[in-house]
Parts: C-alpha cells; sequence; structure tokens
C-alpha cells in the first residue's frame, strides 16, 4: 500500500492545517460572543457533585435512557465515538508517517491492542447500525418532534460515511497485512475476506481502494471538524462544558436582581447579551431533539410556548443577526429586532407554569425556566408591558399582600374557631405554620388547612400562625417577572420572621418551600423550612395508620412539580399513603419528577389560558388510573384538580390533600 503514500500524505498534512484554522475561527467567534454577555452569578463550586454528573449525564447519558429506545440509540453513537477516538487518531498517523504508526501500548501482537481493536470493531458497526436506526426514525417512521433539516441529513451521512470507510480501511488492510479470519476483529477481517480472490491472492483494487477509504476517512473528519461549530451537532464540542458547569443551584431557585442600583438601566433579559454566557452556551449546546417540546404541559395542551423553538429562534438570530453587533462592543447600537416579540413571541413568555419540566428532559442540562422569567422581568420592569389579568394581582399583593386582593384583615378568618395562637403569643412555637395565600383565601384549600392543623394538634406539634400579618411569600410576583414588587414581600416577611425570632417555617403549599427554601438566604433570610408531607411522614414511619373499619381505596398520588421535581422530595406524600392500612397506592403514568404539571404554577393560576386546558388533561391522566381518589400536597394542585373533576362532572373522583386522608383514616 505504500505505493500511494507519499500523496495522501502530502494531501493530509496540508488540509489539517486548513481545517484547524476555519474551527478556530469559527470557535473563537462563539467565544468572544460570551464574553460579551452577564456573567453566570453562582460560582463554579461543588465539583465532586458536578464530576458526578459528568459520569451520569455526560458519560453515562442518563437522561437521555429516559426514553430507552432513542435513548440507547443516541448512548451507542456517543460511546462508539468515545472508543473511535483513538482509532482516528491512528488512522491520521498512518496517513502522516505510515501504516507502522500506532498509539503507545497499541503495538503489534499486544493484548491491549487485540483488544481495543475488538470494542473498535463492535463500535464501527455499532454505530452503523444506530445511525440507520435514527435515518428509519426521521425519514421513514417520521417521529414529529424531530426537525429533518439538511444539515441533520448530512451528519447522518458523514457518519455513515466514516463508518463504511473505515470498515474499507481495514479490510484493505487485513487482505494486505494480515490474511484471514480474525477473532478479535470480526468485521474487519471479514472485510479483507472480500479483497481476496477465490485462490487467496489480494485483488488488483484492494490496495487503491484502502488508500482512497483512508484518505476520504481523514478528510471527512477535517471537513466535520469545520462544520462542526456551524450547527447543531456543536453540542459535541460543548455537551460535556454545559453539563459540568450548570448553576447547581438554579433550581427553584430565581437570581435575585439589583433593582435598587440606579446605574443600571435595563433589567431582566432584554437584549441578547443581557443573557449569561451560560445561557449562551445552552443555546449553542441545544440538538434539536424536541425532548424539551414533548414534556411541556403549554406545548402538550396546544399553546404556542415550545421550549426548543425559544432556543433555536434566540440561537439562529444571534448567528445570523446580532452577532456583529454584539462583537463590535458598542452599546449604542440597538439590535435588528427586538427580542420580544420579533424572535421570541410575547404570547409564549406567558405561558409557562415555570413547571421545569424542559430541564428535566434536556439530555444536555439546558436551562429555559430562569430566561423565560428573564423575559418577564424585562416586559414587567422596563417596558410596562403584561397580561391585562395580571393588573389586579399586582394590586393586590401590593395593597392586601394576596393575589386575590382580598382584605389582608380577613386572611386568618377561619383560624379563629380553631383557636390557633400568633406567633406573638407564642415565642416558643417550634413552627411558624405558613399558611400561604391560596390556604388562607380559598374556601377548597382552607378545608386541607384545617386538617393540617387537625393532625399538627394530635401529633403534639408545637406551632402558631401569623393570622392576618401573613403576608404573600413573594413567589407568584416573582415568576411573573414583577421583581421589585416580589423582593419588597420578601424583605418584609423577612424583617417579620426575623422581629418575632422565627427559626422553623413549616409550609402547606411547594411554591412558599421552594421560595423560603431556596430564595430568601438570597435576601438575608435564613430559615430551616418543612414541607407538611415531610412531617407527616416522619410521624407515620412510627404511629402506623390503622382504621378500625378499614376500607380499601384506590388512591393515585398527584406530584407537585416544586416538590418533586424542584426539590427533589417524591416520597414523603407516598410514605404517608403508605403507612395507612387500607389504601391501595397507585402510580401515573407520568409520576414523580416526571410528572405533569397541574398549570398553576409560575402565575398561570391568575392568567386566562387558551387551547385545551393542562389541569384537564392531567386529570384525565390520574383519572385513567381507575383510582377512587387523586391525593396531593400542594393546595394549588388540590383546586386545579378538583376544578378540573367539576368541569368533567367526574366529582364521584375525589381530590383530597394528603393531610385531609390522613385525617380521616384516623378519624375511622
Amino acid at each position: 500500500m505504500n505505493h500511494y503514500f507519499w500523496v495522501h500524505s502530502l494531501i493530509i498534512a496540508l488540509a489539517i492545517p486548513v481545517a484547524i484554522y476555519f474551527f478556530y475561527i469559527a470557535v473563537k467567534k462563539k467565544l468572544l460572543i460570551m464574553k460579551q454577555c452577564s456573567p453566570v452569578p453562582d460560582s463554579i463550586a461543588d465539583h465532586s457533585i458536578r464530576i458526578k454528573e459528568f459520569f451520569t449525564i455526560f458519560l453515562g447519558q442518563k437522561k437521555l435512557f429516559q426514553e430507552f429506545k432513542p435513548g440507547l440509540m443516541h448512548a451507542v453513537i456517543f460511546w462508539g465515538f468515545l472508543i473511535l477516538l483513538q482509532r482516528a487518531l491512528t488512522m491520521f498517523g498512518m496517513s502522516l508517517f505510515g501504516f507502522s504508526f500506532h498509539l503507545p501500548f497499541l503495538g503489534p501482537d499486544k493484548f491491549l491492542t487485540r483488544f481495543v481493536t475488538f470494542l473498535t470493531n463492535l463500535a464501527i458497526v455499532g454505530v452503523l447500525v444506530m445511525v440507520i436506526y435514527a435515518a428509519v426514525r426521521r425519514y421513514i417512521f417520521k417521529v414529529p418532534r424531530l426537525i429533518n433539516t439538511g444539515g441533520a441529513a448530512f451528519v447522518l451521512g458523514m457518519i455513515s460515511m466514516l463508518m463504511i470507510t473505515d470498515l474499507i480501511f481495514d479490510g484493505a488492510w487485513y487482505a494486505s497485512m494480515n490474511p484471514g479470519f480474525k477473532l478479535y476483529a470480526p468485521f474487519g477481517s471479514i472485510m479483507g475476506l472480500l479483497f481476496t480472490g477465490p485462490s487467496g491472492h489480494l485483488r488488483s483494487w484492494a490496495v487503491p481502494a484502502g488508500h482512497i477509504a483512508l484518505l476520504v476517512h481523514c478528510l471527512g473528519i477535517l471537513g466535520f471538524l469545520v462544520y462542526l461549530p456551524t450547527g447543531k451537532h456543536m453540542h459535541i464540542l460543548t455537551s460535556l462544558f454545559n453539563v459540568y458547569l450548570r448553576p447547581l443551584h438554579r433550581d427553584g431557585r430565581l437570581t435575585k436582581l439589583n433593582i435598587e442600583d440606579e446605574s443600571i438601566e435595563s433589567f431582566g433579559i432584554e437584549k441578547m447579551e443581557d443573557h449569561t454566557w451560560k445561557d449562551i452556551l445552552d443555546m449553542y449546546t441545544c440538538t434539536e431533539c424536541g425532548r424539551c417540546n414533548d414534556e411541556c404541559p403549554a406545548y402538550q395542551t396546544g399553546k404556542t410556548l415550545a421550549p426548543r423553538e425559544i432556543t433555536l429562534n434566540e440561537n439562529h438570530f444571534l448567528q445570523d443577526e446580532d452577532a456583529d453587533r454584539i462583537l463590535s462592543g458598542n452599546p449604542e447600537l440597538d439590535p435588528s429586532k427586538a427580542l420580544v416579540p420579533e424572535v421570541v413571541s410575547d404570547t409564549v413568555i406567558w405561558e409557562c407554569t415555570t413547571c421545569h419540566a424542559c430541564e428535566q428532559a434536556c439530555p444536555v442540562n439546558i436551562g429555559y425556566v430562569h430566561r423565560i422569567i428573564g423575559l418577564r422581568r424585562a416586559a414587567n420592569l422596563n417596558r410596562g408591558e403584561f397580561p391585562k389579568e395580571l393588573k389586579r394581582v399586582f394590586k393586590g399583593m401590593e395593597n392586601n399582600s394576596n393575589p386575590w386582593n382580598v382584605g389582608s384583615s380577613k386572611r386568618a378568618d377561619w383560624c379563629k374557631e380553631l383557636n390557633i395562637p400568633h406567633f406573638s403569643e407564642a415565642p416558643d412555637a417550634e413552627y411558624l405554620l405558613y399558611l400561604g395565600c391560596a390556604a388562607s383565601l380559598d374556601d377548597r384549600a382552607i378545608e386541607a388547612a384545617k386538617a393540617t392543623v387537625s393532625l399538627l394538634r394530635r401529633m403534639d406539634v408545637s406551632f402558631a400562625i401569623l393570622g392576618s400579618d401573613e403576608m404573600c411569600c413573594g413567589e407568584t410576583a416573582r415568576r411573573l417577572g414583577e421583581e421589585a414588587l416580589g423582593q419588597m414581600l420578601v424583605q418584609q416577611n423577612i424583617e417579620l420572621f426575623n422581629e418575632l425570632g422565627v427559626k422553623k417555617i413549616l409550609t402547606l403549599c411547594p411554591h412558599c418551600y421552594n421560595t423560603f427554601k431556596n430564595e430568601y438566604a438570597d435576601f438575608g433570610g435564613q430559615y430551616d423550612v418543612v414541607h407538611h408531607s415531610a412531617l407527616f411522614a416522619d410521624w407515620i414511619r412510627d404511629n402506623p395508620v390503622f382504621p378500625e373499619h378499614p376500607e380499601l381505596h384506590g388512591v393515585v398520588f398527584h406530584d407537585p412539580c416544586y416538590l418533586a421535581r424542584v426539590n427533589k422530595d417524591c416520597n414523603s406524600s407516598r410514605e404517608v399513603l403508605n403507612g395507612i392500612n387500607g389504601i391501595i397506592p397507585m402510580e401515573a403514568s407520568k409520576n414523580r419528577e416526571h410528572s405533569l404539571c397541574c398549570g398553576a404554577g409560575g402565575g398561570m393560576f391568575w392568567l386566562e389560558e387558551t387551547g385545551d386546558r393542562v389541569n384537564h388533561k392531567r386529570f384525565d391522566e390520574l383519572e385513567a388510573i381507575g383510582a377512587d381518589q387523586i391525593a396531593v400536597s400542594c393546595p394549588y394542585c388540590l383546586i386545579m384538580l378538583n376544578d378540573a373533576s367539576r368541569d368533567k362532572q367526574k366529582e364521584k373522583i375525589k381530590v383530597r390533600d394528603i393531610s385531609e386522608i390522613l385525617l380521616n383514616a384516623l378519624d375511622k
């Protein structure tokens, strides 16, 4: 095969620096754009967690296996390419230095060499088979969420070509250098048999075919290298960094805006450079797989919101129209388009329930919720633009400290008959029972709150409330982008809590729980926060409930987004249900961290919903299980699913908070 070597070597030697130059120019431009963007507010710490996620999410492809078949397909291609990295280096070395070239520790006739050769053979064929499967999914089965662009076809064709040329070169090499079947190189040596005639002689075209295959393979890799920074397969380069560098404390935590700084002219995300550099890295890393869309409750119910399209629209605008302006470094230059509504629809940003399902589904840890809220913040604080329904909501929180806009003096009317002490009258109380707006003002949620109070007394828990002094925790305002109002409520609460000496907070609402637990520390409020399901679970472990007249009931549990997905507590409520004799626990098709939102989060409780209703869809899923009761552990979920049962005239299926179910069992 040496007859053609010098021509081959010269072409590759010239192509390598050219490819590296174009690759460098493209990557440098992307890095410079990131440099012009806002810093990430979280430090890059907690490396033990990051290393674990590197092995599980990046190398182990854990999140891809949320859907097994396509996950396995992508994982085999990914793992195959990791194995083939050494093969690519070897082939470039052979192209430049001769066919005796080998990597260190991989010389001829070594056990390690044969083992690596065996893995390489499996990887080549495995990748080729999975690429064929990927093409069948795209172009024959036509999976709806996949975007069949020219780039997708090019990449599938390119990967196929690389695997086929590798096999052809392998066949030519074995036929000319080491003919015969080799167990450690099954596919390569079988291919080699095709290059030999019936008498065992090397066919005349074997040597040039091997050289051409090697040349095309190496040039294909260099071409792929140049192409990577220009399309969605940039994720091959960036996914490692995107997984490792994700803000670990972003789940459930909104960053604090410095709204008191008068030198800041704009808040939230008004222009592309208002994104953090990690947001831009997210855009570079999007694989366009559409898993985020499939899990989004708004998208599932026919609304305009599609998380993937937000990322793609922003990325296309950035790359095609806005990059030169950002790189100019001239703050006086205005973008060619307003980010909202010309790049991202103003309708889209007000349809998000902030449930984080899109982020749970994303295999490369792309963040969406904080970006959408950033766009809401800009709309609210900079332009005063928000849906008309929110005017009353914001006014209610400002004047009466609740989005219902009910007089604050009426907040604890229902508590009077229960003689619950005010925290100022019981300074030694272990817990401040923070009821929250829903459990204070909504009739259905109040029933769950009463059950909670009864249980706490039976459990001899020391607690007190704030009564009419209780204010909204600020969660709704902040997630609707009204950061100034949200921060005002947060600061007022912290001042009151500290004045009363509050140390522990017990909540019924996962949204309040998440806000106190994950966000108040940014404002100087440090508290031990417990959700009522966790307290009940601790009690029931030592006090299982055996009703005197047990009635078997199938109960399906609906996981609240901000408890299960955001704060990773999928078990407390289930432990309560499992500890009650006579209950048959059942699971919905979408459960635990994959639960479908009830539709109330992100302030959507207060907005008119277009298309199918999210709570109706979730109720249908729960009803399909065949349970008699739907158990919840969130006032908003209780209200939304109860409304759905009434709307669908299926009130025989009872929607109950776990506190009501537990209290009912104790009273049997």
